[in-house]
């Protein structure tokens, strides 16, 4: 038995019906019988490809609000790193479920994550019904040691983890950063990437400290590092990339390379940089939206982090028609999938059916006349009525089907208080 979704209301503006065989998307039409199968009435709600987080650190849903308003290093070194020694697998399992409730309610149906304890994130998405792009993330500050340590922990969770939760887990190689990997860490985990066909995800050109520190040491700036390296690929996710400049913005889109923007975090954070959008598409890197984790965004939603992704450029480019809301969807669902090598991101037969219903109706959609712009200006979380994932109904008229939300608020809670100071 499938899934028959009748009168969904297309991007298009079109009405249609969508049959749901197994975890694809088997027909689009006018009109198809439900005999048989389940049916969901979408009469009155939207239908699109979910969104697809492209950097997150799920497990900090449990630092939300621990510092805001802090300058970044005083942030960091004060609350957060503190915050951090204190958390173990089932904090991270308790911080990563909380995550996942809210991505699914504003309607995320894939994400892609990078944090510690990763044996408890993939835990929580095999348990929620959720798919993810999974890497643990390796620090090794030049310590020989640390770094075989390191490795040997990414390289046993990738091997017990990917491909599992029906295909919905998959794992990746994730050196955190230039400026906290040595060299040796970077390259290695380029051969562990090759030797598993597998993806890199990492962060890149954040800051203007990083991009200073890496010329120093290395003569290069972090993006000419990375390619000097050989991480820059078409199975790279390069997280911020805020301080480029054009010739980077070039290797990149040469290597066909991801660059997930974060534009809530990096504004919270007061990175400075803006993210160049317009010469990364121009240059053919494949241009995608993360929310960053709730530590420094405080919030997962998709659809904010959309908005502002269209918002930042616009302001300072002065250029209104300068990334328009359709590019902005598309950023979210077609590229975010493509960036983690997820067949799905699009409304057509044979894809992944990771889909979500938004009700029209709601206010803050009316009057409803362009599907893109109501979604990506006006939209909130709230909209979200039904979330579809591999072909499982994850969430039904705003109820979560696999996961309870009130248990999970209450364990995060416990959770939050266990790692205080």
């Amino acid at each position: 038995m499938g899934i028959v979704i009748k009168g969904a209301t297309l991007q298009s503006g079109k009405i249609a019906d969508i049959l749901v065989d197994g975890e694809r998307i088997a027909k689009i039409a006018p009109s198809i019988s439900a005999a048989g199968h389940e049916k969901i009435d979408a009469k009155g709600k939207m239908l699109l490809a979910g969104f697809v987080n492209a950097h997150a650190h799920s497990g900090t849903s449990l630092l939300r609000c621990i510092g805001d308003d802090m300058q970044l290093q005083q942030w960091l070194q004060e609350r957060v790193w503190p915050a951090e020694k204190r958390m173990g697998e089932a904090e991270v399992y308790a911080g990563t479920m909380l995550s996942i409730a809210q991505m699914l309610r504003g309607g995320t149906t894939c994400f892609n994550d990078m944090y510690f304890h990763m044996n408890a994130v993939a835990r929580a998405c095999a348990k929620s019904g959720m798919r993810a792009l999974l890497g643990y993330g390796m620090i090794d500050l030049g310590d020989e040691k640390k770094r075989k340590s390191e490795l040997g922990i990414a390289e046993k969770f990738f091997r017990e983890w990917d491909g599992k939760a029906n295909g919905r887990v998959r794992c990746s190689f994730a050196p955190h950063a230039p400026y906290t990997c040595s060299k040796e860490l970077l390259v290695q985990s380029v051969s562990l990437a090759k030797k598993y066909n597998a993806h890199i995800h990492i962060h890149l050109s954040e800051t203007r400290k990083e991009v200073f520190g890496i010329l120093q040491q290395e003569k290069k700036r972090p993006i000419e590092y990375a390619h000097s390296l050989g991480i820059l690929g078409e199975k790279t996710i390069a997280a911020h990339c805020v301080w480029i400049t054009r010739q980077e913005a070039a290797l990149l889109g040469k290597c066909k390379a991801s660059v997930a923007h974060c534009p809530v975090s990096n504004m919270k954070l007061a990175s400075g940089g803006t993210c160049p959008l317009p010469e990364l598409m121009h240059e053919g890197a494949n241009v995608c939206i993360g929310t960053d984790g709730a530590a420094s965004n405080n919030s997962l939603s998709m659809l904010e982090s959309m908005k502002f992704a269209a918002l930042l450029q616009k302001h300072s480019r002065w250029d209104a028609a300068v990334i328009s809301a359709a590019q902005a969807l598309s950023f979210a669902t077609k590229n975010g999938a493509a960036a983690l090598g997820v067949d799905a991101g699009e409304m057509k037969d044979g894809k992944l059916a990771d889909l979500i219903l938004v009700n029209k109706k709601a206010a803050a959609l009316a009057p409803l006349r362009s599907i893109a712009p109501a979604i990506v200006y006006g939209a909130m979380d709230g909209n979200v009525m039904d979330v579809i994932i591999g072909g499982q109904i994850i969430m039904q008229e705003g109820k979560m089907l696999t996961i309870d939300e009130e248990k999970i608020v209450e364990e995060a809670q416990k959770a939050a208080l266990r790692i205080s100071d």
